[in-house]
């Protein structure tokens, strides 16, 4: 098997999704809570949930396990298993179902925003586990404007502190260098804008990365995901084209403003210009030329 993590968002997860080889572990870190896993005890537990998922081992997982029935959006992404659960929910949650059937898929992907990259490591050192781990990086402005739809986001400071965002960028930012040095063929950073704003070439470019084929699947899923919003926040039924930079018009000169006092080395380092008034805001372009 060959092994993707992606610490990302949800349209990177669905895309590599759509290829029909894949198994899609979706947020394996639910269960933790509104927080960043960056060290100690938690990022030890978080290490061997991944390493058990990947691995296809849902054995010693009942934490997981216990939290999926009452939140069901764990498996529901995971739509070649999610039909299954539909049908049979007996056999939904059971690790006697699962780990043969997650054995079934040729290629593990795995999508996760609570795992900091340095944490990556363990995997990518791993020669039996062939891990390709993908790094996408937002403006945090965006990423914040994103955020603020979200009613589980107020008052955990992981969720609403832009100095902390930025801080882990920032960190994220020192360690891909390390590892874009240290693993050139199995590691690799993306911009979001740089997805969304050529969404096509860049997933080929993705898909070769991860030593797939382009499926005609994935053209499909791009045809239907890319062009027009549907749904709600958490929809991947999006304009790449404008999402990216919806946060231009959504957010106050005043809140861009607090974020980029906080956010000016991260700004700098992912290639984010900065807004430099209210007109400035709503007309500029915030998304640099950046090579990695």
């Amino acid at each position: 098997n060959i092994c993707e993590i992606f610490i990302c968002n949800k349209l990177a997860g669905d895309v590599l999704q759509s290829h029909p080889a894949t198994y899609y572990h979706y947020e394996p870190l639910l269960d933790f809570g509104i927080i960043q896993v960056r060290y100690g005890k938690l990022a030890e537990q978080a290490i061997q949930n991944i390493r058990h998922l990947l691995n296809c081992n849902y054995t010693d997982m009942d934490q997981y396990l216990d939290y999926g029935p009452g939140h069901p959006w764990l498996f529901l992404h995971n739509t070649r298993l999610w039909n299954y659960c539909t049908s049979f929910p007996e056999i939904c949650w059971d690790p006697d179902f699962l780990s043969p059937f997650c054995k079934l898929f040729p290629f593990q992907s795995l999508k996760t925003v609570r795992l900091r990259l340095n944490l990556t490591r363990e995997f990518l050192e791993d020669k039996q586990l062939r891990v390709q781990v993908l790094l996408l990086v937002r403006d945090p402005r965006g990423t914040m404007q994103s955020r603020k739809h979200r009613e589980w986001c107020p008052e955990n400071a992981d969720c609403d502190d832009p100095a902390k965002l930025c801080a882990d960028l920032v960190s994220d930012y020192n360690t891909a260098l390390e590892f874009r040095r240290k693993y050139p063929h199995s590691f690799r950073v993306v911009r979001y804008e740089d997805l969304s704003f050529n969404a096509y070439n860049m997933t080929k470019e993705l898909f070769e990365f991860f030593h797939l084929r382009y499926h005609p699947k994935v053209q499909s899923f791009l045809d239907t995901h890319t062009k027009t919003k549907i749904g709600g926040d958490s929809s991947t039924f999006r304009d790449s084209k404008t999402a990216p930079v919806h946060w231009q018009q959504d957010l106050t000169w005043e809140e861009v403003d607090k974020m980029q006092k906080v956010c000016g080395k991260a700004l700098k380092l992912w290639g984010y210009a900065r807004a430099n008034d209210e007109k400035h805001l709503r007309t500029f372009k915030p998304v640099r030329i950046f090579k990695f």
